[in-house]
Protein backbone atom coordinates (compact mmCIF):
# COMPACT_ATOMS: atom_id res chain seq x y z
CA UNK A 1 0.00 0.00 0.00
CA UNK A 2 1.08 3.43 -0.99
CA UNK A 3 2.47 5.35 2.13
CA UNK A 4 0.80 8.63 3.12
CA UNK A 5 3.43 11.51 4.42
CA UNK A 6 2.24 13.68 7.54
CA UNK A 7 5.15 16.73 6.77
CA UNK A 8 6.02 19.41 9.68
CA UNK A 9 7.55 22.23 8.19
CA UNK A 10 7.98 25.38 10.12
CA UNK A 11 7.82 26.49 13.71
CA UNK A 12 7.33 29.86 14.16
CA UNK A 13 3.68 29.32 15.80
CA UNK A 14 4.59 29.25 18.65
CA UNK A 15 2.78 26.81 21.23
CA UNK A 16 -0.79 26.86 19.92
CA UNK A 17 -4.15 26.78 22.33
CA UNK A 18 -5.74 23.50 21.14
CA UNK A 19 -3.63 20.16 21.04
CA UNK A 20 -5.53 19.36 17.41
CA UNK A 21 -4.84 22.96 15.49
CA UNK A 22 -3.63 26.26 15.81
CA UNK A 23 -1.55 28.52 13.29
CA UNK A 24 0.90 27.41 10.97
CA UNK A 25 4.20 26.40 12.12
CA UNK A 26 2.01 25.89 15.57
CA UNK A 27 2.95 22.80 17.72
CA UNK A 28 1.22 21.44 21.07
CA UNK A 29 4.17 22.40 23.38
CA UNK A 30 7.45 22.74 23.77
CA UNK A 31 10.65 24.31 26.09
CA UNK A 32 14.01 25.74 25.29
CA UNK A 33 13.97 25.78 22.02
CA UNK A 34 14.81 28.82 19.58
CA UNK A 35 11.53 29.56 17.42
CA UNK A 36 12.53 32.38 15.80
CA UNK A 37 15.43 32.22 13.74
CA UNK A 38 15.34 34.04 10.39
CA UNK A 39 15.35 30.68 8.38
CA UNK A 40 12.38 29.22 10.07
CA UNK A 41 14.10 26.05 11.67
CA UNK A 42 13.66 24.47 15.10
CA UNK A 43 17.44 25.06 17.32
CA UNK A 44 17.55 24.97 20.75
CA UNK A 45 17.93 28.52 22.92
CA UNK A 46 20.17 29.28 25.18
CA UNK A 47 20.19 27.90 28.63
CA UNK A 48 20.07 29.37 32.14
CA UNK A 49 22.56 29.42 34.36
CA UNK A 50 22.40 30.37 38.35
CA UNK A 51 24.25 33.17 38.75
CA UNK A 52 23.95 34.09 42.16
CA UNK A 53 25.69 31.47 43.59
CA UNK A 54 23.94 30.79 47.44
CA UNK A 55 24.24 34.67 48.33
CA UNK A 56 20.04 34.76 47.50
CA UNK A 57 18.18 32.81 50.59
CA UNK A 58 14.43 34.18 49.65
CA UNK A 59 12.34 34.56 46.38
CA UNK A 60 13.35 38.04 44.96
CA UNK A 61 9.98 39.70 44.29
CA UNK A 62 11.35 42.50 42.27
CA UNK A 63 14.31 43.75 40.65
CA UNK A 64 15.39 47.02 40.38
CA UNK A 65 17.59 48.39 37.28
CA UNK A 66 19.44 51.25 38.51
CA UNK A 67 21.64 54.29 37.03
CA UNK A 68 24.66 53.17 38.47
CA UNK A 69 25.01 49.72 36.76
CA UNK A 70 23.72 47.58 39.82
CA UNK A 71 20.81 45.30 39.89
CA UNK A 72 19.15 44.83 43.32
CA UNK A 73 17.12 42.51 44.33
CA UNK A 74 13.85 42.90 46.89
CA UNK A 75 13.06 39.55 49.08
CA UNK A 76 10.17 38.36 50.30
CA UNK A 77 11.56 37.97 53.79
CA UNK A 78 13.25 41.64 53.59
CA UNK A 79 16.41 40.65 52.29
CA UNK A 80 17.87 43.11 50.26
CA UNK A 81 20.51 42.31 47.27
CA UNK A 82 23.08 44.00 45.00
CA UNK A 83 24.44 42.36 42.44
CA UNK A 84 27.76 44.45 41.05
CA UNK A 85 27.31 46.20 37.88
CA UNK A 86 31.12 45.80 37.52
CA UNK A 87 32.53 42.44 38.52
CA UNK A 88 28.80 40.81 38.80
CA UNK A 89 29.23 39.80 42.10
CA UNK A 90 26.01 39.44 44.29
CA UNK A 91 25.95 40.41 47.98
CA UNK A 92 23.38 40.98 50.97
CA UNK A 93 23.41 44.56 51.31
CA UNK A 94 20.16 45.10 54.27
CA UNK A 95 17.71 43.33 55.84
CA UNK A 96 14.50 45.05 56.25
CA UNK A 97 13.23 44.62 60.14
CA UNK A 98 10.17 44.86 58.51
CA UNK A 99 9.21 41.91 56.72
CA UNK A 100 8.91 40.94 52.81
CA UNK A 101 9.15 43.71 50.41
CA UNK A 102 6.58 43.63 48.25
CA UNK A 103 7.22 46.86 45.61
CA UNK A 104 10.23 48.43 44.69
CA UNK A 105 11.71 51.07 42.11
CA UNK A 106 13.90 53.73 41.83
CA UNK A 107 12.91 57.51 41.53
CA UNK A 108 14.51 60.63 41.03
CA UNK A 109 13.14 63.60 43.67
CA UNK A 110 14.03 66.77 46.21
CA UNK A 111 15.90 65.67 49.03
CA UNK A 112 16.12 68.92 50.65
CA UNK A 113 18.69 70.12 48.76
CA UNK A 114 19.33 68.41 45.55
CA UNK A 115 17.58 65.96 43.03
CA UNK A 116 18.97 62.28 43.70
CA UNK A 117 18.40 59.03 42.91
CA UNK A 118 16.46 57.03 45.56
CA UNK A 119 16.16 53.42 45.17
CA UNK A 120 12.31 53.14 47.41
CA UNK A 121 11.00 49.72 48.77
CA UNK A 122 7.46 48.75 50.95
CA UNK A 123 6.75 46.52 53.10
CA UNK A 124 3.21 45.93 54.72
CA UNK A 125 2.96 49.34 56.63
CA UNK A 126 6.00 51.41 55.91
CA UNK A 127 7.58 52.94 52.78
CA UNK A 128 11.05 53.17 52.93
CA UNK A 129 14.00 54.58 51.09
CA UNK A 130 18.20 55.30 50.72
CA UNK A 131 19.98 57.67 48.34
CA UNK A 132 21.11 55.28 45.67
CA UNK A 133 24.64 56.73 46.56
CA UNK A 134 24.19 56.27 50.32
CA UNK A 135 25.35 53.96 52.92
CA UNK A 136 23.34 50.83 53.49
CA UNK A 137 24.35 50.97 57.69
CA UNK A 138 23.16 54.34 58.15
CA UNK A 139 20.85 56.27 55.48
CA UNK A 140 18.09 53.64 55.22
CA UNK A 141 15.19 55.70 56.08
CA UNK A 142 11.35 55.52 56.57
CA UNK A 143 9.91 58.06 54.25
CA UNK A 144 5.97 57.45 55.05
CA UNK A 145 3.63 54.74 56.55
CA UNK A 146 0.91 53.10 54.32
CA UNK A 147 -2.49 52.32 54.74
CA UNK A 148 -1.06 48.83 55.01
CA UNK A 149 -1.91 45.85 52.46
CA UNK A 150 -0.28 42.08 52.96
CA UNK A 151 0.11 41.47 48.93
CA UNK A 152 1.58 44.02 47.37
CA UNK A 153 2.93 47.44 46.59
CA UNK A 154 3.72 47.31 43.22
CA UNK A 155 5.73 50.86 42.23
CA UNK A 156 6.15 52.24 38.78
CA UNK A 157 6.81 55.53 37.19
CA UNK A 158 3.86 57.06 36.14
CA UNK A 159 2.98 60.60 34.67
CA UNK A 160 6.11 61.88 36.30
CA UNK A 161 5.17 60.97 39.97
CA UNK A 162 6.50 57.39 41.53
CA UNK A 163 2.87 55.35 41.81
CA UNK A 164 2.16 52.57 44.94
CA UNK A 165 -0.05 49.88 45.10
CA UNK A 166 -1.65 49.97 48.81
CA UNK A 167 -5.14 48.16 48.82
CA UNK A 168 -7.79 49.83 47.87
CA UNK A 169 -5.69 53.38 47.67
CA UNK A 170 -2.48 54.72 44.99
CA UNK A 171 0.03 56.29 46.93
CA UNK A 172 2.39 58.88 45.77
CA UNK A 173 5.84 60.26 45.70
CA UNK A 174 5.90 63.57 43.74
CA UNK A 175 9.28 65.30 42.61
CA UNK A 176 9.60 67.68 45.16
CA UNK A 177 9.40 64.66 47.83
CA UNK A 178 5.81 64.93 49.10
CA UNK A 179 4.16 61.96 49.64
CA UNK A 180 0.04 61.04 49.64
CA UNK A 181 -1.04 57.68 50.72
CA UNK A 182 -4.34 58.08 49.42
CA UNK A 183 -3.78 59.74 46.06
CA UNK A 184 -6.24 57.35 44.91
CA UNK A 185 -8.83 55.30 46.02
CA UNK A 186 -10.69 52.95 43.69
CA UNK A 187 -14.14 51.24 44.60
CA UNK A 188 -13.39 49.44 48.00
CA UNK A 189 -12.96 45.88 48.31
CA UNK A 190 -10.91 45.97 45.11
CA UNK A 191 -7.03 45.97 46.01
CA UNK A 192 -4.36 47.12 43.39
CA UNK A 193 -1.52 44.76 42.42
CA UNK A 194 0.07 45.98 39.59
CA UNK A 195 0.90 48.92 37.40
CA UNK A 196 2.08 50.04 34.03
CA UNK A 197 2.75 53.69 32.61
CA UNK A 198 0.62 54.43 29.43
CA UNK A 199 0.68 57.83 28.09
CA UNK A 200 -0.65 60.44 30.41
CA UNK A 201 -1.63 58.07 31.94
CA UNK A 202 -1.30 54.95 34.65
CA UNK A 203 -2.59 51.63 34.44
CA UNK A 204 -3.65 49.98 37.17
CA UNK A 205 -4.75 46.26 37.60
CA UNK A 206 -6.58 44.97 41.17
CA UNK A 207 -7.72 42.00 42.53
CA UNK A 208 -10.46 41.29 44.87
CA UNK A 209 -9.22 38.04 46.60
CA UNK A 210 -8.65 34.63 45.45
CA UNK A 211 -12.38 33.83 45.59
CA UNK A 212 -13.67 35.94 43.79
CA UNK A 213 -13.80 35.96 39.90
CA UNK A 214 -13.33 39.88 39.49
CA UNK A 215 -10.41 41.68 38.29
CA UNK A 216 -10.57 45.55 37.33
CA UNK A 217 -8.58 47.57 34.62
CA UNK A 218 -8.11 51.15 35.58
CA UNK A 219 -6.82 54.49 34.82
CA UNK A 220 -5.66 57.41 36.28
CA UNK A 221 -3.98 60.74 35.47
CA UNK A 222 -2.90 62.22 38.62
CA UNK A 223 -5.05 65.06 38.15
CA UNK A 224 -8.56 64.09 38.38
CA UNK A 225 -10.21 63.34 41.79
CA UNK A 226 -11.24 59.52 40.96
CA UNK A 227 -10.26 57.04 38.10
CA UNK A 228 -10.93 58.00 34.32
CA UNK A 229 -11.93 54.11 32.84
CA UNK A 230 -12.44 50.77 34.99
CA UNK A 231 -12.96 47.75 33.06
CA UNK A 232 -14.00 44.22 34.48
CA UNK A 233 -11.99 40.83 33.48
CA UNK A 234 -14.04 37.83 34.79
CA UNK A 235 -11.22 36.03 36.21
CA UNK A 236 -9.39 36.06 39.65
CA UNK A 237 -7.68 39.66 39.82
CA UNK A 238 -5.19 41.28 37.66
CA UNK A 239 -1.88 39.91 38.52
CA UNK A 240 0.64 41.56 36.07
CA UNK A 241 0.80 43.92 33.55
CA UNK A 242 3.46 44.57 30.42
CA UNK A 243 3.45 47.10 27.33
CA UNK A 244 4.92 45.08 24.04
CA UNK A 245 3.27 46.64 20.64
CA UNK A 246 0.36 46.04 22.83
CA UNK A 247 -0.75 46.16 26.28
CA UNK A 248 -0.63 42.54 27.77
CA UNK A 249 -2.51 41.63 30.91
CA UNK A 250 -1.93 38.76 32.26
CA UNK A 251 -5.07 37.58 34.62
CA UNK A 252 -6.21 34.78 36.93
CA UNK A 253 -5.08 31.55 37.74
CA UNK A 254 -5.71 30.22 34.70
CA UNK A 255 -2.95 31.74 32.45
CA UNK A 256 -4.91 33.96 30.97
CA UNK A 257 -3.48 36.75 28.55
CA UNK A 258 -5.21 39.65 27.35
CA UNK A 259 -5.39 42.51 25.11
CA UNK A 260 -6.86 45.74 26.29
CA UNK A 261 -5.91 49.30 24.85
CA UNK A 262 -7.88 51.19 27.30
CA UNK A 263 -11.21 50.52 25.44
CA UNK A 264 -11.53 46.78 23.49
CA UNK A 265 -10.47 44.01 25.94
CA UNK A 266 -9.64 40.70 23.98
CA UNK A 267 -8.49 37.17 25.37
CA UNK A 268 -5.12 36.78 23.60
CA UNK A 269 -3.81 33.12 24.63
CA UNK A 270 -3.96 30.87 27.44
CA UNK A 271 -0.68 29.32 28.81
CA UNK A 272 -0.30 25.91 28.95
CA UNK A 273 -1.29 24.28 32.54
CA UNK A 274 -2.08 27.93 33.94
CA UNK A 275 -0.48 29.41 36.20
CA UNK A 276 0.40 33.21 36.75
CA UNK A 277 2.43 35.94 36.38
CA UNK A 278 3.44 37.99 39.27
CA UNK A 279 3.77 41.69 38.97
CA UNK A 280 7.55 41.70 39.08
CA UNK A 281 7.97 38.72 36.83
CA UNK A 282 7.52 40.77 33.46
CA UNK A 283 10.42 42.54 31.22
CA UNK A 284 10.95 43.24 27.26
CA UNK A 285 13.78 41.64 26.08
CA UNK A 286 14.56 42.45 22.50
CA UNK A 287 11.21 43.40 21.62
CA UNK A 288 9.50 40.62 23.25
CA UNK A 289 7.71 40.48 26.31
CA UNK A 290 8.71 37.90 28.75
CA UNK A 291 6.19 36.57 30.96
CA UNK A 292 7.69 34.06 34.69
CA UNK A 293 4.90 31.63 35.09
CA UNK A 294 4.21 30.38 38.46
CA UNK A 295 1.47 27.88 39.93
CA UNK A 296 1.65 25.55 36.55
CA UNK A 297 2.82 21.94 35.79
CA UNK A 298 4.99 24.44 33.19
CA UNK A 299 6.64 26.84 34.76
CA UNK A 300 9.48 29.02 33.74
CA UNK A 301 9.97 32.47 31.70
CA UNK A 302 7.83 32.42 28.36
CA UNK A 303 7.93 34.98 25.80
CA UNK A 304 4.59 35.79 23.91
CA UNK A 305 5.21 38.31 20.15
CA UNK A 306 6.64 38.97 17.09
CA UNK A 307 9.81 40.16 16.23
CA UNK A 308 8.65 41.13 12.61
CA UNK A 309 5.22 41.94 11.29
CA UNK A 310 5.08 38.97 8.95
CA UNK A 311 5.71 36.57 11.78
CA UNK A 312 2.52 35.26 13.96
CA UNK A 313 1.84 36.25 17.21
CA UNK A 314 3.99 33.38 19.34
CA UNK A 315 3.73 31.72 22.50
CA UNK A 316 7.35 30.16 23.41
CA UNK A 317 8.80 28.69 26.76
CA UNK A 318 11.64 30.34 26.29
CA UNK A 319 14.00 29.43 29.21
CA UNK A 320 13.40 27.33 32.47
CA UNK A 321 15.20 27.69 35.46
CA UNK A 322 18.73 25.86 35.59
CA UNK A 323 17.90 23.15 38.10
CA UNK A 324 15.85 21.76 35.17
CA UNK A 325 12.24 22.19 36.85
CA UNK A 326 9.04 22.76 35.51
CA UNK A 327 6.79 21.83 38.40
CA UNK A 328 6.58 23.21 42.04
CA UNK A 329 9.02 26.18 40.76
CA UNK A 330 7.67 29.72 41.78
CA UNK A 331 9.48 32.83 39.43
CA UNK A 332 9.43 35.89 41.63
CA UNK A 333 11.07 38.48 39.47
CA UNK A 334 12.15 38.84 35.98
CA UNK A 335 14.45 41.44 34.50
CA UNK A 336 16.79 42.49 31.70
CA UNK A 337 20.14 43.61 32.62
CA UNK A 338 23.18 44.44 31.00
CA UNK A 339 21.35 42.80 27.60
CA UNK A 340 20.19 39.52 29.49
CA UNK A 341 17.47 38.50 31.51
CA UNK A 342 17.49 37.81 35.18
CA UNK A 343 15.07 35.70 36.51
CA UNK A 344 14.56 34.48 40.78
CA UNK A 345 13.34 31.31 41.36
CA UNK A 346 12.56 29.14 44.39
CA UNK A 347 12.26 25.53 44.08
CA UNK A 348 11.21 24.13 48.14
CA UNK A 349 14.14 25.63 50.34
CA UNK A 350 16.35 26.29 47.29
CA UNK A 351 15.96 30.04 45.59
CA UNK A 352 18.08 31.37 43.30
CA UNK A 353 19.01 34.31 40.65
CA UNK A 354 19.59 32.57 36.73
CA UNK A 355 21.02 34.76 33.55
CA UNK A 356 21.13 33.28 30.05
CA UNK A 357 24.82 31.26 29.74
CA UNK A 358 26.46 32.72 26.68
CA UNK A 359 28.54 29.69 25.90
CA UNK A 360 25.75 27.07 26.40
CA UNK A 361 22.64 26.34 24.56
CA UNK A 362 19.80 24.18 26.28
CA UNK A 363 18.42 20.63 25.66
CA UNK A 364 14.81 21.71 23.72
CA UNK A 365 12.19 19.59 23.45
CA UNK A 366 9.36 19.40 20.78
CA UNK A 367 5.83 17.75 21.05
CA UNK A 368 3.95 18.23 17.67
CA UNK A 369 0.14 19.23 17.20
CA UNK A 370 -2.07 15.96 17.49
CA UNK A 371 -2.38 14.63 13.89
CA UNK A 372 -5.07 12.47 12.93
CA UNK A 373 -4.58 13.23 8.31
CA UNK A 374 -8.40 14.49 8.73
CA UNK A 375 -9.92 10.93 9.28
CA UNK A 376 -10.36 10.84 13.38
CA UNK A 377 -12.19 7.51 12.56
CA UNK A 378 -10.19 5.53 10.54
CA UNK A 379 -6.91 3.81 12.12
CA UNK A 380 -3.33 4.14 11.15
CA UNK A 381 -0.31 2.69 10.93
CA UNK A 382 3.02 4.49 11.42
CA UNK A 383 6.32 3.33 9.38
CA UNK A 384 8.96 6.40 9.49
CA UNK A 385 10.27 9.15 10.55
CA UNK A 386 12.37 11.09 8.58
CA UNK A 387 14.26 14.10 9.71
CA UNK A 388 15.74 17.16 7.65
CA UNK A 389 18.45 18.86 9.12
CA UNK A 390 20.87 21.59 8.80
CA UNK A 391 24.33 19.10 9.29
CA UNK A 392 24.88 18.05 12.39
CA UNK A 393 27.76 19.59 14.38
CA UNK A 394 30.05 17.67 16.40
CA UNK A 395 28.21 15.77 19.33
CA UNK A 396 25.10 17.09 18.43
CA UNK A 397 22.09 14.69 18.60
CA UNK A 398 18.57 14.38 17.89
CA UNK A 399 15.84 11.66 19.50
CA UNK A 400 12.60 10.91 18.06
CA UNK A 401 9.38 9.66 20.16
CA UNK A 402 5.85 9.21 19.23
CA UNK A 403 2.05 8.09 21.08
CA UNK A 404 -0.66 7.35 19.46
CA UNK A 405 -4.02 8.30 20.88
CA UNK A 406 -3.08 10.88 23.06
CA UNK A 407 -2.38 7.80 25.65
CA UNK A 408 0.31 6.08 27.17
CA UNK A 409 3.91 7.48 27.73
CA UNK A 410 5.90 8.57 24.89
CA UNK A 411 7.91 5.96 23.17
CA UNK A 412 11.37 6.04 21.69
CA UNK A 413 11.64 5.63 17.96
CA UNK A 414 14.93 3.84 16.77
CA UNK A 415 17.13 4.20 13.77
CA UNK A 416 17.51 1.79 10.97
CA UNK A 417 20.69 0.71 12.17
CA UNK A 418 19.50 0.34 15.66
CA UNK A 419 20.63 3.63 16.95
CA UNK A 420 18.42 5.43 19.26
CA UNK A 421 19.60 8.98 18.72
CA UNK A 422 20.80 10.96 15.32
CA UNK A 423 24.56 11.89 16.11
CA UNK A 424 25.70 11.92 12.62
CA UNK A 425 28.62 14.51 12.44
CA UNK A 426 27.83 17.06 9.43
CA UNK A 427 24.75 14.50 8.06
CA UNK A 428 21.19 16.24 6.92
CA UNK A 429 19.27 13.23 7.07
CA UNK A 430 17.48 10.73 9.41
CA UNK A 431 15.33 8.08 9.62
CA UNK A 432 13.79 6.64 12.55
CA UNK A 433 11.85 3.48 12.35
CA UNK A 434 8.13 3.24 13.76
CA UNK A 435 6.38 0.38 12.75
CA UNK A 436 3.50 0.93 15.16
CA UNK A 437 1.14 -2.09 14.04
CA UNK A 438 0.79 -4.57 10.93
CA UNK A 439 -3.21 -4.46 10.25
CA UNK A 440 -2.77 -7.96 8.77
CA UNK A 441 -1.39 -9.42 12.05
CA UNK A 442 -4.25 -9.59 14.86
CA UNK A 443 -2.14 -8.98 17.60
CA UNK A 444 -0.55 -6.19 16.13
CA UNK A 445 -3.84 -4.13 15.90
CA UNK A 446 -3.18 -2.22 19.45
CA UNK A 447 -0.38 -1.04 17.62
CA UNK A 448 -2.70 1.40 15.36
CA UNK A 449 -3.94 4.51 16.20
CA UNK A 450 -6.57 7.02 15.23
CA UNK A 451 -4.61 9.86 16.09
CA UNK A 452 -0.84 10.23 16.35
CA UNK A 453 2.02 12.61 18.20
CA UNK A 454 5.72 13.29 17.28
CA UNK A 455 8.07 14.37 19.70
CA UNK A 456 11.82 15.77 19.51
CA UNK A 457 14.47 15.99 21.83
CA UNK A 458 17.36 18.27 20.54
CA UNK A 459 20.61 17.88 22.21
CA UNK A 460 23.20 20.12 21.51
CA UNK A 461 27.12 20.34 22.33
CA UNK A 462 28.20 23.47 24.44
CA UNK A 463 27.08 26.21 22.03
CA UNK A 464 26.62 24.01 19.32
CA UNK A 465 22.81 22.82 18.43
CA UNK A 466 20.99 20.45 15.71
CA UNK A 467 19.13 22.67 13.48
CA UNK A 468 15.60 20.92 12.22
CA UNK A 469 14.42 21.63 8.95
CA UNK A 470 11.65 19.20 8.56
CA UNK A 471 9.84 16.42 10.57
CA UNK A 472 7.92 14.07 7.81
CA UNK A 473 6.28 10.59 9.35
CA UNK A 474 5.20 8.42 6.83
CA UNK A 475 1.86 6.13 7.43
CA UNK A 476 -0.92 4.11 5.88
CA UNK A 477 -4.69 3.84 6.68
CA UNK A 478 -5.76 0.61 8.04
CA UNK A 479 -9.62 0.43 8.89
CA UNK A 480 -12.20 1.55 10.53
CA UNK A 481 -11.35 -1.15 13.33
Amino acid sequence: MELNAYKIRGFKGGIADDAYKGVLGSFRFGYGLNIRSENDTLKCNQALKKDSGSVVTDLILFFVTAVNGNLYGFGNTGKIYRRNGADGVWSLVYTDPDGAITGAAEYTNWNGSNYVPFLYWATETKLKRIPLSGDWGTDVTTFGNLNGDPGWHTMTMAVGVLMICDGQYLALVDYEGNFNDKALDIVPGNRTKCLLAQDAVAIIGSTRGPKIEEGWLWTWDKLKPSWIVRRMIAEKGINSLIQSEFIIAQAGISGSLYYWDTANLVPLKKLPGGGLVEPGAVANFKGLPLLGVTGSNKCGVYSYGRLNKNDPYALNLEYIPSHGKMEGVSIGAVTVHGDAPFVAWKDGSTYGVDTVDATKKATGRYEGLVFDAGNPFVQKTYRFVKLLTKPLPQDCSIEVYYRLNESGDWLKAMMEDGAESFDKVGKTKAVFTIETGDPEEEDEEDGMGETYEVAAVLIPAGNETPDVVAITTLFESAGLL
